[in-house]
């Protein structure tokens, strides 16, 4: 791990430390973040080229008034062809807010925003998001997360990309370090020696989604797990799936996004059912197990 993860490290687990990162995502959101400074970044542009070019999904609810904060660094990079925006059934206010704000940010029409009445949960809307965009690949980011631009050149500096692999990044600042993993590319078996061994469950890149996925692969191996009576835990869920089926996912080295814990997010207010789902599929790694048929019913229960 490098200084910087292990001093946030340390931060994290003093109180004091705690509120001083919590200070800092506070400056980055009050002075960067803002509906007016992404306005202003979208407004600049940007001459660089690149010839790796992606889509972007956000699945949305209910954070129309901070839309601002996903949507730092995208409106301007190059290789961002537009942001595909799923409305998963917020209330009428929310989604008011987030039509508003994203016309004021939004100064080259990138954005395209769909809406739907009723709500289905995160997995379903981030399937709907790849669904819907037209790039051959799709970052899904989280609607309370931010990219950073250091991520972004780095997605698109990629050569050589593998259909079956899932490419994430190495740190979801401040508050998870994947560095340690940093470079590596696991399948299926080596997800599983490393549970094994405690790693994935102390260094939680198996839970981790804001990363850039294949269309077609994603939409077809998401699709198959099909209707869920809960979507707790539904990244680790669509990962254990992915790597079940033989893909990869693959480490980035030196990129990193901004994440945010917030009390209102679906992990604070489902924590300690998405606590059992985790504990439940570590185990199945830990056993060697993939997806089966059984597996799939009981999530359908």
């Amino acid at each position: 791990m490098s200084f910087g993860g292990q001093l946030v490290k340390e931060c994290s687990r003093r109180k004091s430390g705690r509120r001083l990162l919590a200070a800092v995502i506070g400056l980055y959101d009050r002075f960067l973040c803002s509906s007016d400074a992404v306005a202003e970044q979208a407004g600049r542009g940007c001459s660089t080229q690149t010839r790796f070019t992606f889509s972007v999904g956000i699945a949305h609810h209910n954070r129309g008034a901070s839309i601002a904060r996903p949507l730092r660094n995208l409106l301007n990079h190059p290789a961002v062809t537009e942001v595909v925006i799923v409305d998963d059934g917020s209330c009428k206010g929310e989604f008011a807010e987030l039509k508003k704000r994203v016309s004021k940010i939004d100064k080259r029409g990138k954005v395209k925003i769909f809406r739907r009445e009723e709500n289905r949960g995160a997995l379903l809307t981030k399937l709907e998001c790849v669904e819907r965009s037209t790039s051959d690949w799709v970052l899904v980011l989280d609607c309370d997360n931010t990219a950073f631009k250091g991520y972004l050149d780095r997605l698109a500096s990629l050569k050589k990309l593998c259909d079956d692999t899932i490419y994430c990044a190495n740190w979801a600042f401040p508050f998870f370090s994947f560095q340690e993993l940093a470079g590596t590319r696991i399948d299926f078996e080596e997800a599983c020696s490393l549970t094994w061994a405690g790693v994935l469950r102390r260094v939680y890149i198996i839970n981790d989604g804001n990363y850039l996925v294949p269309r077609k692969e994603y939409i077809r191996c998401v699709s198959n797990i099909g209707s869920i009576k809960s979507d707790v835990a539904d990244v680790m869920l669509v990962n254990y799936r992915w790597l079940s089926e033989g893909n990869k996912i693959a480490v980035l080295p030196r990129a990193a996004y901004m994440h945010r814990v917030e009390d209102g997010s679906f992990w604070k207010r489902t924590e300690n059912e998405s606590r059992e789902r985790v504990m439940e599929l570590f185990g199945r790694l830990s056993d060697g197990i993939r997806w089966d048929d059984k597996f799939g019913a009981s999530l359908r229960g």
